[in-house]
């Protein structure tokens, strides 16, 4: 996982897997990226994930619920493929604003009277 700050939003990158041995990673990036911005804007970058299991898509869920509670929002970009296809089946698609570059889910959530 790679944590950045692009203006207003913080950037989450990550790459590979997102299983029981990752998830770690992801939760303290999220943990840190909701107490760098007030209100926390995160873009969660998938483009480099390979996979991604039922803990993966748990941490994703914990993310929605812990950056809402600090009245911030969360945004994904760059799912593909069976990653995709998990958060449309489970549902978390309609949680987790998917969008299809960095700079789009940015501007989602930057976007005025947001």
């Amino acid at each position: 996982m790679l944590t950045v700050l692009d203006e207003d939003v913080v950037v989450i990158r990550m790459f590979g897997d997102l299983d029981l041995g990752s998830a770690h990673s992801l939760r303290a990036c999220l943990a840190e990226a909701v107490g760098l911005r007030t209100p926390p804007r995160i873009v969660i970058d998938a483009e480099g994930l390979k996979f991604c299991d039922s803990t993966g898509l748990s941490v994703l869920m914990g993310a929605v619920t812990a950056v809402r509670a600090a009245d911030g929002r969360l945004a994904l970009s760059g799912a593909h493929g069976r990653f995709a296809r998990m958060l449309r089946i489970t549902g978390l698609d309609t949680e987790l604003p998917i969008h299809d570059s960095v700079i789009a889910a940015a501007a989602y959530l930057t976007a005025p009277g947001d």
